[in-house]
């Protein structure tokens, strides 16, 4: 079985990092692409975005985790589909 590691988006939708638990040297306070401000959690109800899925055992090289519309806690859009 596994777990999701934690996404860092830009309020413009822009992915910093799908491993912000796992590879703390990824993250940004600000997006290099458009220097909108990241977050990491859902600004309605505090969950945490969902990244990387990791699986005891399995690696994966050069994947990466889509950039979710929704948080899949409460429902509420992200601000970047606005």
């Amino acid at each position: 079985m596994g777990k999701y590691d934690i996404m860092q988006v830009c309020l413009n939708g822009h992915q910093i990092t799908d491993r912000y638990a796992s590879s703390p040297e990824f993250r940004q306070n600000f997006c290099e692409k458009c220097g909108a401000e990241t977050i990491t959690e859902c600004q309605e109800c505090g969950e945490k975005i969902r990244g990387n899925y990791d699986v005891d055992g399995v690696v994966s090289v050069g994947s990466s985790t889509d950039v979710p519309n929704y948080c899949h806690e409460c429902g509420e859009p992200y601000p970047w589909t606005e």
